[in-house]
């Protein structure tokens, strides 16, 4: 696993930082130490990148159009 945070410059939005895994980006913030943060945090707890259940899918849940745009 390499996990690095990176500043850079994104066009129109300026200096961003972002977190990225194996060169792929896993989260952006506007806020260095909020980059930091979150870096530290994934040091810390790896199982945090682990992709999360989809609760509805597992609880085969299904949601009209309408309730899910509410």
């Amino acid at each position: 696993m390499n996990l690095e945070l990176l500043e850079e410059t994104t066009p129109g939005s300026g200096t961003m930082y972002v977190v990225r895994l194996d060169g792929s980006a896993v989260k952006w913030f506007a806020h260095k130490a909020d980059g930091e943060k979150y870096y530290n945090e994934i040091i810390a707890n790896p199982d945090l990148l682990k992709p999360q259940k989809n609760i509805l899918k597992s609880q085969e849940i299904s949601l009209s159009l309408e309730q899910t745009n509410n």
